[in-house]
């Protein structure tokens, strides 16, 4: 073994090491990620009260006479069990944060680093190509959670007035009906103001709802795809580009043969 090799192979070995216990903690400290918490401890916070609201409206029409609101009341009922979804997809992406990155420094890139070390020393390809796949892998993971939040973020805040603007609707909501007393309980009909207001606050709910859902669920699916189709673009072409040089490397033996 050559000079090159044995120091090729120190600083891979050097990499790893540095990756396990410098990079790997760091990456997992929760103080290096503080926008990206922040910023999801935000939606968290909209969540809950989107979703405490749409309850406690839905139970609100609940006690109303007549049997006028209560399709809203369900519905609103059903929203709140979609908000719980999109806050446990929120609390996953707050842990995701920093267990992507240490799960990337700590295990796939030192493994990549090794697995490349014993690619030198046993002068095995296909261990060289398996490193390279894990360590790609290890990168997108990183960059999965933190690419998916800011975009996330960018798409949010041109809604974000739009829901907030609901949370302070159902602040504001008064649900009033005709009577002398205009106690709840004492209420015997509904008015139309009062239809009129829930329904434009069921309106405003699926609207807020919908935004939650892009910017919670569908855009980090979207990253998470994008991501793996571009390492697999970059496989495939790595492959066909192997392909086309061992053919070549062929034809030009089979040359020199004759």
């Amino acid at each position: 073994m050559n000079l090159k090799k044995i120091t090729t192979i120190v600083i891979l070995l050097l990499i790893a090491v540095i990756s396990l216990t410098k990079i790997a903690p760091t990456a997992a400290n929760p103080a290096n990620h503080k926008h990206s918490i922040e910023q999801t401890d935000a939606k968290i916070a909209t969540v809950m009260k989107l979703s405490g609201g749409a309850a406690a409206a839905s139970a609100t029409l609940s006690l109303l006479p007549g049997d006028l609101c209560t399709p809203i009341s369900e519905q609103l009922a059903d929203l709140a069990s979609y908000f719980l979804l999109i806050l446990s997809a929120l609390y996953l992406e707050k842990f995701m944060i920093t267990l992507t990155g240490y799960v990337s420094f700590s295990v796939l890139i030192p493994a990549a680093c090794l697995l490349l070390s014993g690619a030198i020393l046993l002068k095995k390809k296909s261990l060289s190509d398996m490193a390279a796949r894990i360590g790609i892998v290890g990168i997108v993971i990183f960059l999965l959670v933190p690419s998916s939040i800011w975009l996330s973020d960018k798409v949010y805040q041109t809604q974000s007035a739009k829901v907030e603007s609901t949370i302070e609707e159902y602040s504001d909501l008064n649900l009033e009906g005709e009577s002398d007393s205009g106690l709840l309980s004492e209420l015997s009909t509904i008015t139309t103001d009062t239809i009129d207001k829930v329904s434009n606050f069921l309106k405003n709910m699926l609207e807020s709802l919908a935004v939650m859902i892009v910017t919670a669920c569908v855009i980090p699916l979207l990253v998470f795809v994008l991501l793996v189709w571009i390492v697999k673009t970059v496989f495939s072409s790595s492959a066909l580009n192997i392909d086309k040089l061992v053919i070549k490397n062929d034809t030009d033996s089979q040359a020199t043969a004759e």
